[in-house]
């Protein structure tokens, strides 16, 4: 019987902005390597990003990242515009500061810092059944409208919807767990926020869609799962920390998973 296996790799070098699929991806300091290394802060502090805007999701983003290249355009408009990704660019910033009409600047860090769980959570995993069974039940989405909602890094082929729950335990309990030779330890499922009712290429909210997905998961929700220990069905994808000294391996499409020990977090 074929192991659980890695069926999709995507990262998002600039956070709440398009991702990147990829076939193989380095461990990067508590995180995937190019994974949210930039993100737009607005001059009140506060991150622009699709819990404050669904202005997000009309910018279209592809990247160079072996050129350090990005390129932007308006998801309804063919005009296309190519910068020097770098925190530094005034070009990249003044773009950004006209579509969003905001004053804001362009961080980069390369530890993980700008994830929405620094360190705690490196990266997050959900099974692409787990997807197919959202995209049954919650009519009008196609399959990768679904993927883009939760902007999931890894996932998991050749298992049942939710069997990535099993990488987690209770909020005092995490799992150890392999893929490939990636040492990592699943810490809880992901509680969801406001993003992922937001249609991810327009921004427009659906105000039925956490209800639905909540019902979904209710009706489908594995005898084992430990999700009621987290309280809520309001959750998908888990939660997971990389060790520092993980740094610099890699992880591959169809490396498989193997579940190791409970680990006390």
């Amino acid at each position: 019987m074929k192991k659980p296996y890695i069926s999709k790799i995507r990262i998002y070098p600039v956070k709440s902005l398009d991702p990147v699929e990829l076939e193989e991806v380095e461990i990067g300091l508590h995180s995937l390597k190019f994974d949210r290394e930039f993100a737009m802060l607005a001059d009140d502090g506060r991150f622009v990003n699709g819990k404050r805007t669904g202005r997000v999701n009309q910018l279209k983003a592809t990247y160079n990242l072996p050129e350090r290249l990005i390129t932007l355009s308006h998801r309804d408009n063919e005009h296309k515009q190519t910068f020097q990704l770098s925190e530094t660019n005034q070009d990249l910033i003044r773009y950004l500061q006209d579509f969003f009409e905001i004053p804001l600047t362009l961080l980069r860090n390369t530890q993980g810092e700008l994830l929405d769980i620094p360190k705690a959570s490196s990266i997050t995993v959900v099974s692409q059944a787990s997807l197919e069974s959202l995209h049954h039940d919650i009519k009008g989405h196609d399959l990768e409208d679904i993927r883009l909602r939760f902007r999931a890094n890894l996932e998991i082929g050749g298992v049942d919807a939710y069997w990535e729950e099993n990488l987690v335990k209770n909020p005092e309990m995490g799992v150890r767990f392999l893929i490939g030779n990636v040492e990592m330890i699943g810490i809880s499922p992901r509680a969801r926020c406001n993003v992922p009712p937001r249609n991810p290429l327009t921004g427009e909210t659906d105000r039925k869609f956490t209800r639905k997905m909540m019902k979904s998961r209710s009706d489908s929700l594995p005898t084992d799962s430990a999700l009621p220990n987290f309280g809520g069905m309001y959750h998908l994808t888990v939660n997971t920390f990389l060790p520092e000294n993980q740094q610099g391996k890699i992880i591959k499409l169809g490396d498989e998973i193997e579940i190791l020990e409970p680990v006390s977090l």
